[in-house]
């Protein structure tokens, strides 16, 4: 599942949203990320043990599309569906405001192996430029027919004499699953390095707690992420 969305480690990469400049409205720009992830935790759920998680994302004006793939190194997960998973995503997003931004998205998630079947979701939120970065969005997923309502917020830290900054994220989720609902909370804090013009290396952590035991046993999930991203 798309990091984008899902993830405090993606709101800890990217914690604000604004309006892009004129100037860069038609430009093009490809992102490639390579990232180690100690479990694979989505939306509250442990899908599987520590996984390597590559993507590629290319951006066209207030248009995107990319790639996003997860693979377990090592499977000791019990409730494991599948072996793999391959994401394909397309997206909108536009300033509404000086401060309101839309994105609007589709996702197709795709898995190898076990009895987890192909599923298509689409989503809408509100990204903003105010402190903390708040943003909600709204997903569904037409085959399994889940509702999923999510709202983030970030902090951008800036440490000037080390060259770096400490992100901070916090997020909360309600899904609404046939028969059943769940909510679930995490934070995390994410330490990106700029190893280049182009190159970046990120170290983090993610704390991820759920109300539902059968989604997570432990309930509580700490997930350890060390990723590389190169844009161009």
């Amino acid at each position: 599942m798309k990091k984008m969305i899902l993830a405090v480690a993606a709101l800890a990469a990217g914690v604000s949203a604004s309006a892009q400049d004129a100037s860069n409205a038609s430009s093009l720009a490809v992102s490639l990320d390579v990232t180690y992830v100690s479990d694979y935790v989505f939306r509250g759920a442990k899908l599987a043990d520590a996984s390597i998680q590559p993507s590629i994302e290319a951006s066209y004006g207030d248009f995107y599309a990319g790639v996003w793939y997860s693979d377990a190194i090592s499977q000791n997960n019990a409730t494991a569906t599948f072996d793999s998973e391959a994401d394909l995503y397309l997206g909108y997003t536009r300033p509404i405001t000086e401060i309101f931004s839309a994105d609007l998205g589709v996702t197709r998630y795709t898995y190898n192996g076990g009895s987890q079947g192909d599923t298509t979701e689409v989503s809408a939120g509100i990204k903003t430029n105010l402190l903390l970065s708040p943003s909600v969005y709204y997903y569904y997923d037409f085959d399994l027919e889940v509702s999923s309502y999510i709202g983030s917020i970030g902090y951008k830290l800036p440490i000037p004499k080390l060259g770096v900054s400490l992100d901070f994220s916090a997020i909360l989720g309600y899904v609404q699953i046939p028969g059943n609902d769940y909510t679930y909370w995490g934070a995390g804090v994410a330490l990106p390095y700029q190893v280049s013009d182009t190159a970046k290396l990120t170290l983090g952590v993610n704390y991820t707690s759920v109300d539902d035991k059968n989604l997570n046993p432990d309930q509580d999930q700490v997930v350890f992420f060390l990723g590389l991203s190169v844009g161009f």
